[in-house]
């Protein structure tokens, strides 16, 4: 598998995977082979266009749509083993 059907699968598996959940802007951030153990990871950034569930009084402008990233960990057959939360540091 190249590294462009690597991104390509994990995409599309993170589409399927949260298709309820109207994500958008979804976009590679990171991406990494283990040889030795014949892995992808693949991390996927993207957006949750969630609705405020508190009264729009007290959330002006606030839909969360913070990003969220998620890395894909697949076998270089393109089977997906695991989808794991991918943390980011965000400085001061």
């Amino acid at each position: 598998m190249t590294p462009v059907q690597a991104v390509r699968k994990a995409k599309e598996h993170i589409l399927e995977l949260f298709n309820d959940e109207s994500i958008a802007q979804v976009g590679l951030e990171e991406l990494a082979f283990k040889d030795v153990e014949d892995v992808w990871e693949v991390t996927i950034g993207f957006q949750r266009l969630w609705k405020p569930v508190s009264p729009p009084l007290l959330n002006i402008g606030s839909h969360s749509s913070r990003r969220t990233y998620k890395t894909v960990c697949m076998r270089n057959n393109g089977e997906v083993i695991s989808v794991r939360h991918r943390a980011i540091s965000v400085p001061a």
